[in-house]
C-alpha cells in the first residue's frame, strides 16, 4: 500500500512543481516574451499534464488493488445479464380489476358523506353544535 501512496505523493510534488512553473513568469516578473518564459510556460504544462495523467494511473491501480484484497466492493455492473429464460408475461389488467380496486375506495367515500351529512343536519355545523334559540 505504501507504494502506492508514494507514488500519489511524488505525482502530487511533481504538480505542484508543474504549477510553479506556470506561475514563474508572472511572479518573478519575467520579460515579456522572453525566451524563459516561454520555456517555463511550456515546461509547466507539460510537467502538470505528465503529473495528472501519473495520479490518475496511481490512484487507478490502488482501487484497483484494494478491490482485489476485498477492502472495497466491486463495481456494479452496467448492465444485468439477461436471464436465460425469458420471465413469464403477466396478463393485462382488466375493467373488472379495476372495479374490484376502486368499489371498496367509493363505498368508503359514500361512507363518509352520509356521515357528514348526517352531522350537518342533525345539529352540528361546521364542527360547531347549533346553538339553541
Amino acid at each position: 500500500m505504501t507504494r502506492y501512496l508514494a507514488g500519489l505523493i511524488t505525482a502530487t510534488a511533481a504538480l505542484g512543481a508543474g504549477v510553479w512553473l506556470l506561475l514563474a513568469p508572472y511572479a518573478l516578473n519575467y520579460p515579456s516574451g522572453s525566451g524563459a518564459s516561454k520555456a517555463d510556460l511550456w515546461a509547466g504544462a507539460g510537467v502538470c499534464g505528465l503529473s495528472l495523467v501519473t495520479i490518475l494511473v496511481w490512484a487507478r491501480e490502488w482501487r484497483a488493488r484494494l478491490r482485489a484484497d476485498g477492502l472495497l466492493p466491486e463495481r456494479p455492473t452496467a448492465r444485468p445479464e439477461a436471464p436465460d429464460e425469458p420471465l413469464p408475461a403477466e396478463p393485462a389488467p382488466t375493467i373488472e380489476d379495476l372495479h374490484g380496486l376502486l368499489k371498496p375506495l367509493v363505498a368508503a367515500l359514500a361512507a363518509d358523506q352520509l356521515e357528514h351529512a348526517g352531522r350537518r343536519s342533525g345539529g352540528t355545523t361546521g364542527g360547531h353544535p347549533k346553538e339553541e334559540q
